[in-house]
């Protein structure tokens, strides 16, 4: 029987080329989306789950409120750690981890600036199930300068390949500005879905802060590991007593205030312990190593995958129920010949899942030739051997029986209730000529077309006004050059070649640039209990003219006031929130200065973003910095990039010689901030257009259907006079009345949901009404092209044809 009824459904194939070809294509598409989807959901899932002991490891979260400002970081202070260990005899062990991005290394001849150096104590590989593959885990890190380095860092720099030849072991390295190293052991490159990234290992014993550091500073991050079958409570119940014994005591001899009096002003402080496969998902706290991921992309691109599901399913009902009256004398030739109604659905699942596993087949084939395109585009790792491992083969194994029951469901119930005498008198029954589950489907799909297309306008609205938004500031023809500190005693000699040159209009030293000002540290004025927490920026005396920020009152630093060394400069904001704008007179003292120095405040500058436009301006205080600092900023004339570009790299090559030149333009800067929005705008459009590509499909499947419903109607009308147009435009009418249904219902939809979305920003579009027109206008096009073709040919066919049984 099975076998009868394949020749069945390959016959039927064979004879209806292009009704197969549209369903399985259609089908395709939707299955090869929501599998690449499903890998990219199912990677982002497992970050950090490869380290055996993840579910007992935590991060602790160092968050609190000052003056009203709530914070949370991921950086602790140093001494954390240790008392952590000693007091907590629930935590099994510890560990501190440092961050240092595009870090400066020599070896010899090679130098490079690698993007992500840290810094760890010395249990780090028994900590963590990071690979070492030469250098024993207890030894590696433990001491002053010891150094360990990725596989991939040891080819780069000594030519290993592996099995003892070329090995790095004992080699030295000099960091940065010539700080000798030893090589002691060579790690394995760490997984793409781990929160941790690295290419060097420096001992964190090497750090002079991580030996003497401050309970509410934010230094390293630290973590802890529970004993086995401990609950965690037992461990946060303890914190209050770390803060109680230890903060108090530092506010006590910083700021002459115990820690009660610091809580009834309305301050707090604590810890938290962050789960470690929480934190890749969901963390979004400052001093972060790495950007995290947020899980509301998951939910997003899950939805997506189950929507495009969804809308392939519907049309493969759409048009399997189209070629019914193609179908139905065969179903009621079968039944008059004693075929039950059991057998007649089983046949049609059959042909449901036949398509289905057709192409299930060639979407496999799909995502393998394309998952090198999705690689670049999302910025992962991931290998078509995924697809064939036995957990994601379980998972393709219900995906496909849920598909072909949806898929499968309607068209089997329809097609085998046709009674067959109606059928045989060539006609169908009259209630299949009901439009209301035609009609929703129709509007399903435009409701989810809609929403896309009004959600792709606003998020490509919103990055376009993130470009083009006025910052304070001109960020455009600005090269921000990294790692000056290269330079060392040659800075001034450096920016003075460079002003020489009429292509180079300013040039000033910063400890950072924007949108990456983020040092910070607590402020409070003299003779005051009351702290804030604000941003560092360390910047030289032509940095005003060189970043064009506007002076709102006072003066800046200047090189002919030696006491502007212990100056210091407000933003508006901070002006504000410290009550100083009559500010002549006022002192700061703040943690940032070790020695306890009062800073006179000089001057207020004009608000500017120099972070994220997720968040609102934030209070800043500007110092005078070293020279040569950090970073640099070079204003350049307009045009010629490439040759000004070269001119600088030679200019340094001349001053820092054998040290990588390493520079971004500041505008590049701002957008890479957004990266994450931008990769969503993309997405954004891609599924726009697959939905709309997949709701043309199926409107095209309905006309055929409406077409067949109706063909002895349109004969009548045009024996009786009615012309081509007037068939179209009354086919036209039955559709446009639910695709206009569907944006009424979408409208609010997307409304609500781009709304929450805009609320993540600070700065942000008004909402933009005309998007909501714009999408009706763009549905209802899509949904006449797609019908309209169906229609003329109906109208143009001959009456003769339609009525000959009549």
């Amino acid at each position: 029987m099975i076998k009868n009824y394949l020749k069945i459904i390959l016959r039927f194939m064979l004879r209806q080329k292009g009704f197969s070809f549209i369903n399985i294509s259609g089908l395709t598409i939707g299955i090869t989306c929501s599998l690449l989807i499903i890998l990219y959901i199912q990677d982002e899932l497992s970050y950090d789950k490869f380290h055996p002991d993840a579910k007992r490891i935590y991060r602790l979260v160092f968050k609190g409120v000052l003056e009203n400002k709530k914070f949370s970081s991921a950086q602790t202070g140093t001494p954390v750690s240790v008392a952590l260990k000693q007091e907590i005899p629930e935590v099994e062990s510890t560990l501190r981890i440092a961050s240092w991005a595009t870090f400066p290394v020599r070896y010899e001849t090679k130098a490079f600036t690698e993007e992500k150096m840290l810094l760890a104590d010395s249990n780090f590989f028994n900590f963590f199930n990071f690979k070492l593959i030469a250098g024993h885990p207890d030894t590696v890190l433990s001491g002053e300068r010891k150094l360990v380095i990725t596989e991939s860092a040891a080819k780069r720099y000594f030519g290993y390949t592996g099995n003892g030849d070329k090995s790095p072991i004992g080699k030295t390295v000099m960091l940065a500005q010539g700080y000798p190293v030893t090589v002691t052991g060579i790690a394995a490159d760490p997984p793409q879905n781990s929160h941790i990234h690295f290419s060097l290992i420096l001992s964190l014993e090497s750090w002079d802060e991580a030996r003497a550091g401050s309970w509410i500073s934010n230094r390293v991050a630290t973590y802890f590991k529970v004993a086995p079958d401990t609950p965690l409570v037992s461990v946060t119940s303890k914190f209050n007593i770390l803060i109680e014994k230890y903060v108090s005591r530092e506010l006590q001899q910083l700021n002459k205030i115990d820690l009660d009096e610091f809580k009834s002003s309305g301050n707090d402080l604590q810890f938290f312990a962050q789960p470690l496969t929480d934190i890749h998902l969901r963390s979004q706290h400052t001093d972060e190593i790495e950007v995290n991921n947020d899980i509301q992309y998951i939910y997003i691109f899950g939805s997506v995958a189950l929507l495009i599901t969804i809308l392939a399913c519907i049309n493969f009902m759409n048009l399997s129920t189209a070629r019914s009256a193609s179908r139905a004398k065969e179903v009621g030739v079968r039944k008059v010949v004693g075929a039950d109604y059991k057998k007649l659905i089983l046949q049609f699942f059959l042909e449901s899942y036949f398509y289905i596993g057709i192409s299930i087949f060639l979407s496999f084939l799909l995502v393998m030739a394309i998952m090198p395109v999705f690689n670049v585009f999302t910025n992962k790792q991931l290998s078509s051997a995924l697809l064939f491992k036995p957990v994601f083969v379980g998972i393709g194994i219900v995906f496909t029986i849920l598909v072909g029951l949806l898929a499968g469901s309607y068209p089997a119930f329809y097609l085998a209730h046709f009674n067959p005498v109606e059928v045989l008198k060539g006609k169908l029954r009259a209630q299949l000529r009901s439009y209301g589950i035609r009609n929703f489907l129709v509007v399903f799909q435009f409701v989810i077309s809609t929403v896309l297309i009004i959600a792709t306008l606003v998020v490509y609205l919103q990055l376009r006004y993130i470009q083009m938004a006025n910052i304070g500031f001109e960020k455009g023809n600005v090269i921000n050059i990294l790692h000056t500190k290269n330079l060392e005693g040659n800075g001034t000699a450096f920016k003075n070649e460079l002003l020489q040159n009429p292509e180079i209009t300013a040039a000033s030293y910063a400890n950072r640039l924007p949108p990456n000002v983020d040092w910070q540290s607590v402020f409070r004025e003299v003779d005051s209990g009351k702290e804030y927490l604000m941003s560092v920026y360390e910047m030289d005396t032509d940095h005003l003219e060189t970043m064009r920020y506007k002076l709102d009152a006072g003066r800046f630093f200047s090189a002919r006031v030696p006491s502007d060394t212990n100056a210091i400069v407000l933003n508006e904001t901070a002006a504000r929130i410290l009550g100083l704008e009559k500010f002549e007179g006022r002192k700061l003292i703040t943690n940032y200065d070790h020695d306890g120095r009062a800073r006179e405040v000089i001057g207020i500058l004009k608000d500017f973003n120099f972070q994220s436009f997720r968040e609102p301006v934030q209070p800043l205080a500007v110092v005078m910095g070293y020279e040569p600092n950090w970073e640099m900023a070079i204003r350049i004339t307009r045009g010629n990039e490439d040759s000004k570009i070269e001119l600088i790299r030679s200019i340094w090559n001349k001053y820092a010689p054998g040290t990588p030149f390493e520079y971004t333009f500041l505008d590049k800067n701002f957008e890479a901030k957004h990266t994450r929005e931008k990769r969503l705008g993309q997405l954004s459009l891609l599924f726009t257009e697959l939905v709309i590509f997949i709701a043309c499909l199926g409107l095209y499947g309905l006309a055929t259907f409406t077409v067949e419903q109706r063909t002895k109607e349109i004969g009548i009308r045009k024996v009786l006079g009615a012309s081509v147009q007037n068939i179209v435009i009354m086919i036209n009418t039955d559709f446009l009345r639910p695709v206009l249904i569907a944006n009424l219902i979408a409208w609010p939809i997307a409304g609500w949901l781009m709304y929450l979305w805009l609320q993540e920003f600070a700065y942000r579009i008004s909402f933009p009404l005309w998007a909501f027109i714009l999408a009706g206008v763009i549905t209802v096009a899509i949904a006449l092209v797609s019908i309209s073709f169906q229609a003329i040919k109906a109208g143009e066919g001959n009456p003769v044809d339609s009525l000959r049984n009549e």
